[in-house]
């Protein structure tokens, strides 16, 4: 699927649309995750431990080793994430930076930006999604790509998102005569991101859901054949994932795990 939406893997869980879990006890809200640890079996390299910092149940950052992702928030809305090369120094890059606009309590607009340098402070790649809200669990988006010289905007996409029980599960985007669709099924268990404030308004940012995705089915115009990837995981006594395995085409091969430290 051609999107520019996700741009750090680490929080390729989920939470909600506009769902919160009701039955949730104060005491199960303050568990979130510490440590997120990536192992990719195909490409070591691209193995890490992610550590992330919070105020109360609101995520301040996501440090690994050369990247740091910063959130800030308006009240209890994310508001800003900006993401960070870090070198051994310390010294940090800015390299990506996405901003958020609310109506209503609900997700309006996205802004990517990318390739920042003295000649655009701004960012030199800027995109841009609208959504409207047709319904609680029925919505609606636009992606634009801007100019970074005369902000004039130009449609790339546009698609819609369909929710049931505060989990994503249809994705179709349309681009000229392409139709990309991505179809997600869900375990009962809890999402490990599920309790950290302001994601449930992110909408398809990275899919964040209530509970964990155990299938995706993918289908494209070019290639109308469905792909199934799976995903299978251990929990602990709370009903949180520790470890999850994200398995390639073939249900076989492993494509990377992540495991979890609360």
């Amino acid at each position: 699927m051609k999107k520019i939406i996700c741009f750090f893997s680490v929080l390729v869980l989920v939470l909600a649309s506009c769902s919160s879990d009701d039955n949730s006890s104060s005491e199960d809200n303050l568990i979130l995750p510490k440590t997120i640890s990536s192992t990719n079996p195909e490409f070591p390299q691209d193995n890490k431990v992610s550590t992330i910092t919070y105020d109360g149940n609101k995520i301040m950052s996501i440090a690994s080793l050369g990247s740091k992702t910063v959130f800030t928030y308006d009240g209890n809305r994310i508001i800003k994430q900006e993401v960070f090369d870090v070198d051994l120094s310390g010294n940090q890059i800015k390299k990506t930076s996405i901003s958020y606009t609310y109506e209503n309590g609900k997700l309006k607009t996205r802004i990517l930006r990318k390739g920042f340098e003295n000649a655009y402070p701004e960012g030199q790649y800027i995109y841009k999604s609208v959504y409207t809200h047709i319904s609680d669990t029925f919505i609606s988006y636009i992606y634009y790509t801007v100019n970074a010289n005369t902000n004039a905007e130009r449609k790339s996409s546009e698609g819609n998102l369909t929710y049931k029980d505060g989990n994503l599960i249809k994705e179709q985007e349309i681009e000229d005569s392409s139709i990309y669709t991505r179809e997600y099924e869900y375990d009962t268990k809890k999402n490990p991101l599920k309790n950290i404030l302001g994601f449930n308004l992110l909408l398809n940012e990275t899919i964040f859901s209530i509970n964990n995705i155990s299938k995706t089915i993918r289908t494209e115009t070019e290639y109308p054949n469905p792909v199934v990837y799976l995903k299978s995981y251990i929990y602990d006594d709370n009903g949180y994932p520790t470890k999850r395995t994200s398995f390639a085409s073939d249900g076989e091969s492993v494509e990377y795990t992540e495991e979890y430290s609360y």
